[in-house]
């Protein structure tokens, strides 16, 4: 005899007694016995109860049964994946220092002046007469695609004027004279292309980029002091030279960056920038030897600099 029950089920025989609860979703109560009573019926001893449960369950049996009670595990498998880190942001600041190598321009354009009978003025260059110039920037950057960026920056920069030989006395002693300090500051905006990674040595990986700007820079008033014959000359009041004023300024650049962390990195770099030049202020030279020789200011220079970049 079979039988079948989806919820509970309660079996009972005359000498074996079997009583369960079970809360499942099958199962299956099969009964069976070699003796049976004067109807046919099986009884006795010899009642097997089988219980299949898919779920969970709870069993009881009597006399002389077999109770099997099947349970349903419960699996649980839990996945751990690992956060992503976030990207860097687009925006970025950087600072940088370095210097700026002249390689051309005039300071004083002695072949432009006029004639004087005793005096011959001589050509000095931007490089001769300014020491090496110190240059700081501050600035910030956005990444406006996958391998290009816009920048832009401010930046203060100082040359100092050094005691040099400005032109030649009839009587065959040099004429010297020094300019006042290079100095401004200005505004430049450009844009940066980032090549891919690469490798050289001692640096490992390094990121190139190539990048050119444009700019205004305003300069100071620039004066020719102790202008004299040496040796023993009676130097001749400041002279005005150059009115201080904003110039333009231009530059293209090739530099390497090295990543130190996710958002920090650091960079070496040069390349060629244009200054352009101050008008002259002729106040007084006008009249003397030196008119004529403030027709220059204008400078191309190497700039080298090492700059520090982090990008929130």
């Amino acid at each position: 005899m079979h039988s079948h029950d989806n919820n509970a089920t309660y079996g009972q025989n005359s000498y074996g007694q079997s009583s369960g609860s079970v809360y499942t979703s099958n199962t299956s109560n099969t009964s069976s016995s070699g003796v049976t009573d004067a109807w046919g019926n099986p009884i006795g001893y010899g009642n097997q109860n089988t219980v299949q449960n898919q779920s969970g369950t709870y069993t009881t049996g009597g006399y002389g049964q077999n109770v099997g009670a099947a349970t349903g595990g419960y699996n649980n498998a839990a996945s751990y994946q690992q956060p992503r880190l976030r990207r860097p942001s687009k925006f970025g600041v950087f600072g940088s220092f370095g210097t700026d190598i002249v390689t051309g321009g005039d300071a004083i354009t002695g072949n432009d002046t006029l004639f004087h009978p005793t005096i011959n003025m001589n050509q000095v260059s931007m490089k001769d007469a300014f020491g090496k110039a110190l240059r700081a920037e501050l600035g910030g950057t956005y990444e406006i695609s996958k391998s290009n960026e816009a920048i832009l920056s401010g930046f203060y920069t100082k040359a100092s004027g050094k005691d040099v030989v400005i032109g030649q006395h009839v009587s065959g002693n040099p004429i010297m004279g020094k300019l006042t300090d290079y100095k401004g500051y200005g505004v430049e905006a450009g844009l940066r292309h980032n090549m891919g990674m690469t490798n050289v040595p001692l640096f490992s990986s390094v990121k190139p980029y190539i990048e050119g700007r444009v700019g205004a820079m305003h300069l100071d008033d620039i004066s020719l002091n102790n202008v004299r014959v040496v040796p023993g000359g009676i130097p001749l009041a400041t002279q005005a030279f150059y009115k201080g004023g904003w110039v333009p300024t231009a530059s293209g650049l090739i530099g390497f960056e090295k990543p130190i962390s996710r958002k920090t990195s650091i960079a070496l770099e040069t390349g060629i920038r244009y200054t352009g030049g101050l008008d002259a202020d002729n106040t007084t030279v006008t009249g003397t030897f030196l008119q004529g020789a403030n027709g220059g200011s204008s400078r191309w220079s190497v700039p080298v600099q090492i700059r520090g970049r982090y990008r929130f």
